[in-house]
């Protein structure tokens, strides 16, 4: 018994250690003003392609906001829970391609890549049409229990 506790830990723990570096909780900053606008979960759907879902709205005022620009099955959704972006490819570990990605604020959906920096702790997303260099960067910030931490205390 304590040998196949042994070996469930094990791999559990070699399944963690070869998880994609873009999995995970990243937050969204706003390109005007640096400001922190939300927190999405990035995961490895059964496909084995990266989706990005909204899991919170950081900016209180846009809470409970629904998609109204979003085209068609995405009009109206409420922008928490929303997966937004999706169908990206891996090309190695940390950088997919080939995806989608919707603005909720315009409704316009992008072609998509993305790349994580190499300390793990940016996400440069990139939203184009046609050819990548016809288009937008954003940097998200992997998101930590310290931030989630400071922004409850801010709540308050």
């Amino acid at each position: 018994m304590k040998l196949k506790s042994v070996l469930f830990g094990l791999l559990l723990t070699t399944a963690h250690a070869y998880a994609d570096p873009a999995e995970g909780q990243w937050v969204t900053v706003d390109d005007d003003d640096g400001t922190h606008k939300s927190v999405v979960e990035i995961t490895i759907n059964e496909e084995g392609q990266l989706q990005g879902t909204v899991t919170r709205i950081l900016q209180e005022e846009k809470r409970g906001r629904l998609c109204e620009e979003c085209p068609d099955e995405f009009r109206g959704q409420p922008v928490e829970g929303l997966t937004f972006m999706w169908g990206l490819k891996k090309e190695d570990d940390g950088e997919w391609d080939g995806g989608r990605i919707l603005d909720p604020e315009s409704g316009n959906v992008y072609k998509s890549k993305l790349n994580v920096a190499d300390d793990g702790q940016s996400l440069t997303v990139r939203g184009y049409i046609g050819v990548s260099w016809i288009g937008r960067s954003q940097t998200w910030l992997r998101f930590s229990a310290e931030e989630e931490a400071s922004d409850s205390a801010a709540a308050q």
